[in-house]
């Protein structure tokens, strides 16, 4: 939505906008928000099944004599590392889930729209963070991997090298994502809401 022109419109109209604008500006922001919900159901099922699918993997390669029994005394940070995104998912997925559109006045879509973006910005420090977690405990499960003979230094700097830039390049994302645009977005919210309790 274009926050800048829907807070001048509402200005421009003295803080009190036809019925056929409410109810337009209405069903704008619940398409919206129902295209966010449903976007972020997609990405949360899409990133479960990424996750999921290569530790099946690895157990059946297990179980099947394929690779090597993991010693859970030297590899120990192999729990850690596949638990935490998981665990990312799951409070995502409980407390930084948006609500179901409004279906009542102005005020409350614009609080909705608000609840929305403050649901986004924990989803970035939820992910954030994990990661912050994720890195260090990174580089202790390259390093207990190579300890125990399953990989070589140099493939241990390799694979540093490009887990380390994923996790940054997804840092820069979210801080881009988060000053571009939820910030924005929320003082525009904050305005627009403060607007229509003083009208």
């Amino acid at each position: 939505m274009n926050y800048e022109a829907l807070q001048a419109a509402w200005a421009s109209s003295g803080n009190n906008p036809s019925a056929a604008a409410s109810a337009y500006v209405m069903a704008e922001a619940q398409a919206e928000l129902s295209q966010r919900s449903s976007h972020l159901r997609r990405m949360l099922v899409f990133a479960g099944v990424m996750l999921t699918i290569p530790l099946g993997l690895m157990l059946v390669d297990m179980l099947t004599g394929q690779v090597d029994a993991i010693d859970l005394h030297r590899e120990w940070g192999l729990i850690p590392f596949a638990l935490i995104p998981f665990m990312a998912l799951f409070v995502i997925a409980r407390r930084a889930a948006p609500k179901a559109p409004p279906s009542g006045t102005l005020l409350q879509t614009f609080r909705a729209l608000k609840a929305d973006n403050a649901a986004a910005r924990l989803r970035i420090f939820i992910i954030g963070g994990s990661m912050i977690v994720f890195a260090p405990l990174l580089f202790v499960l390259l390093n207990q991997i190579v300890a125990t003979g399953k990989m070589a230094p140099h493939e241990m700097q390799s694979a540093a090298i490009v887990l380390g830039g994923a996790l940054a390049l997804s840092a820069g994302w979210m801080i881009v994502k988060y000053i571009t645009q939820l910030a924005p977005e929320r003082r525009h919210l904050d305005a627009l809401i403060a607007q229509y309790e003083a009208g």
